[in-house]
């Protein structure tokens, strides 16, 4: 999972393609996410690298990914 601020020095090109070089951002999911690739990509509003870290929008980003039961995509439906 990749997480940025959008008030940061890192530009968007730059991080579409470090989410590209991990299989992100490079297809459709499909309606049923079965096409969804492993990489997560975050940018949250209003941050930094320098306050991003102290924010709830980090955590409540990130937890759902850690939570996650497996980081593979889902199964295609009817499989």
């Amino acid at each position: 999972m990749l997480v940025y601020g959008d008030a940061d020095s890192v530009r968007p090109a730059h991080i579409a393609e470090f989410y590209a070089l991990l299989g992100g951002g490079l297809r459709d999911a499909n309606w049923d996410g079965s096409a969804r690739p492993v990489a997560r990509l975050a940018i949250l509003p209003g941050h930094t690298h320098y306050d991003i870290f102290f924010s709830p929008d980090l955590t409540n980003a990130v937890i759902p990914f850690l939570d996650a039961a497996s980081l593979e995509p889902p199964a295609p439906m009817g499989q």
